[in-house]
């Protein structure tokens, strides 16, 4: 199984399609933390996670959910 899988787009041409799930050390590097700090956030429940084929999966959805949850929106001039 792929991390990533190709699609041809055009001859010659190919996208690459963004996994739906990443296990703990992908988890870690999309969100720029230690391995230890995802299985804390998963302990902690702030991540949940999908438990497949001996795996533990975090779907791509809660890793951007939880990045969007945790900035600091900008304050407004107003």
């Amino acid at each position: 199984m792929k991390n990533h899988e190709v699609l041809s787009v055009e001859p010659g041409a190919t996208a690459e399609v963004e996994p739906l799930f990443y296990d703990i050390n992908q988890s870690a590097k999309a969100l720029n933390v230690s391995t230890k700090t995802v299985r804390r956030l998963l302990r902690r429940r702030w991540l949940t996670a999908c438990k497949h084929l001996r795996k533990v999966l975090i779907p791509r959805k809660q890793i951007e959910d939880f990045i969007k949850a945790s900035c600091d929106l900008p304050k407004s001039t107003s």
